[in-house]
């Protein structure tokens, strides 16, 4: 008896434990919202394209989106067994006045937003990829660059121009220069004979 209560009780845990993975996941997928990819596009294993792909999306797929970086430019999807992150710009959702992008009406939808935890994340959903053995070189990646992306280079300053030249006043013409007592020349430039006497 003691044996087969014991089987019981791991039973009813195992149970016990399935059932609230099932809440949790239905609770997730009824958070979700649900949008549809514009273009072909990449589903990336973190929000920025220096992530390896997960999968390529084909237009008009749906995907359920759990949630948006800040500034939605990506959003945590999942579609079919995949789970990663799309760019806000390449996913669209029914609105009141029409089909709307996410990238710029992420606030109106009320798409919550996120934040991309590496090891949570490729722990949970990228064990078994080819390039999951790499996680190293992506961690330091994102250690560096939590917000997705290096910041631009600063650009370069513009070079600094030359004073401007001076010029005098309009209706002032500058001084005529006056040649010195010592030229000896005549105003056509040529130079004057020596004086010479009569001789007689």
């Amino acid at each position: 008896m003691h044996e087969a209560f014991r089987g019981q009780r791991v039973i009813r845990v195992t149970l016990t434990a399935i059932a609230i993975a099932t809440m949790a996941a239905h609770a997730t997928a009824a958070l979700a919202f649900t949008a549809t990819v514009v273009t072909p596009v990449h589903m990336r294993a973190g929000p920025a394209i220096e992530y390896p792909a997960v999968a390529l999306l084909p237009p008009g797929v749906d995907v359920q989106v759990f949630g948006c970086e800040q500034g939605y430019g990506w959003c945590d999807v999942q579609a079919g067994p995949n789970r990663g992150w799309i760019a806000a710009g390449y996913l669209q959702m029914p609105a009141a006045g029409g089909t709307v992008v996410i990238a710029s009406d992420g606030v109106t939808l009320g798409i919550p937003i996120i934040t991309f935890s590496f090891n949570t994340y490729w722990s949970t959903w990228y064990r078994g990829r080819p390039w999951y053995a790499q996680r190293a070189h992506y961690y330091n990646y994102w250690h560096r660059y939590p917000h997705g992306r290096p910041p631009p280079p600063p650009r370069p300053r513009p070079p600094a121009r030359p004073p401007p030249a001076m010029r005098p006043p309009p209706g002032h013409a500058p001084p005529a220069m006056r040649p010195s007592g010592n030229d000896r020349s005549s105003d056509t430039g040529a130079a004057r004979p020596p004086d010479k006497g009569t001789g007689t």
